[in-house]
C-alpha cells in the first residue's frame, strides 16, 4: 500500500470510529501539534514510529469510552495494526542501520 493510500486510510479509521472529527484532532491524538497530518500528507512523509504508537495508545485509551462492542473491537484492532506499523518501521530502520558499514 502506497503511503498516501495508508495515511488515509488510517486517518479514515480514526474519523469512523467517532474519535476525532477533522485532521486537527487527528494530529492531536498522534501526539503532534494540529498541522502536523495535513504537512505529512501534502508531502508524502511516513507517519514516525513514535507517531504510530502514540495514536494506538490513544486509541485504546478512548476505546473504554465506546459503548457499542463492535467499536470497541474495532478501535483495539486498529491499535494493533498501528503498533505492527510502528515495529515494520523499526525493524526497516534496524535493518538500514545494520547494513552501515563503520
Amino acid at each position: 500500500m502506497r503511503n498516501d493510500e495508508l495515511l488515509e486510510q488510517i486517518y479514515n479509521d480514526v474519523k469512523a470510529l467517532g474519535l476525532v472529527e477533522d485532521q486537527w484532532a487527528f494530529s492531536n491524538m498522534c501526539g503532534r501539534t494540529g498541522t502536523w497530518f495535513s504537512c505529512i500528507k501534502n508531502r508524502n512523509l511516513p507517519m514516525t514510529s513514535d507517531a504510530f504508537l502514540t495514536l494506538s495508545h490513544n486509541i485504546r485509551t478512548r476505546a473504554v469510552e465506546l459503548i457499542d462492542a463492535k467499536q470497541h473491537k474495532e478501535a483495539v484492532s486498529l491499535s494493533e495494526r498501528l503498533i505492527e506499523q510502528a515495529q515494520q518501521q523499526i525493524a526497516r530502520k534496524q535493518l538500514r542501520f545494520s547494513d552501515c558499514s563503520y
